[in-house]
């Protein structure tokens, strides 16, 4: 955030869906959010979770239980601002997953540093 330096990028298709998985720090059990792409928005979706400590999320549609997480699903909320925003873990694995990649963010070069994930349109493939 601070260096506008590109990190990572790749293409997507709208609707396509990507995650991010960490361990929270208060509960320390493993969260993975789900987003989904929607024109140079990005909408949580989904998020599963062991438990609903403080600072979990909670809201959404539709909650189940599945290999004993919860699944919070059909969350479909805008992130604010269209961006973002994650600070990876320093101390536990920090995860983004999209398409056939797997990008470990609390490894350099993303380590220590603010993120911002963002749409961007392009008219040009590459």
């Amino acid at each position: 955030m601070e260096t506008d330096e590109v990190l990572y990028s790749t293409a997507v298709e709208e609707g396509e869906r990507f995650s991010v998985t960490y361990i929270h720090s208060v509960e320390r059990s493993p969260v993975t959010e789900v987003f989904e792409v929607r024109d140079t928005a990005i909408y949580t979706m989904e998020s599963h979770t062991e438990s609903f400590g403080a600072g979990m999320p909670y809201e959404g549609e539709e909650v189940e239980m599945k290999d004993g997480k919860f699944v919070i699903k059909n969350i479909n909320r805008r992130v604010h601002g269209g961006t973002l925003r994650v600070r990876p873990s320093a101390v536990f694995p920090h995860h983004i997953r999209i398409g056939e990649d797997d990008i470990t963010i609390s490894d350099a070069p993303y380590k220590g540093r603010n993120l911002e994930i963002e749409v961007i349109r392009t008219y040009f493939r590459r």
